[in-house]
């Protein structure tokens, strides 16, 4: 089976994010059509960067304080953290994996 994204939520937040490892998270909701739309290639973006970068995704609506602490206002919002669990950039509704690809190099030189 291919690299997916993967499902970040209370219980495993503190494991994956600030471990060391940068990452990068969508905050989306399943009432979203963009969030939809965009899915298939975030998920090609965590194959393509298995082993650098955490490619992860948040519920808003499973897990509202995680989305709170990022001060998400609109879906999908991309947030690119550094190994420090530190917010480097942040893009809302990316519209293509070209563009994330970009939102990751441009921010962390991946």
């Amino acid at each position: 089976m291919a690299t997916k994204a993967t499902v970040i939520n209370v219980d495993n937040y503190q494991e994956l994010i600030g471990n060391g490892t940068p990452a990068i998270v969508d905050f989306w909701a399943t009432w979203c059509p963009h969030c939809k739309r965009i899915a298939p290639s975030f998920d090609k973006v965590a194959a393509d960067y298995e082993g650098k970068l955490i490619v992860g995704k948040v519920d808003t609506d499973e897990d509202p304080a995680i989305a709170q602490k990022y001060d998400i206002e609109y879906l999908p919002t991309f947030v690119l953290l550094d190994g420090e669990g530190n917010v480097v950039d942040k893009v809302v509704a990316p519209a293509s994996k070209a563009a994330i690809d970009e939102f990751i190099h441009n921010g962390l030189g991946l």
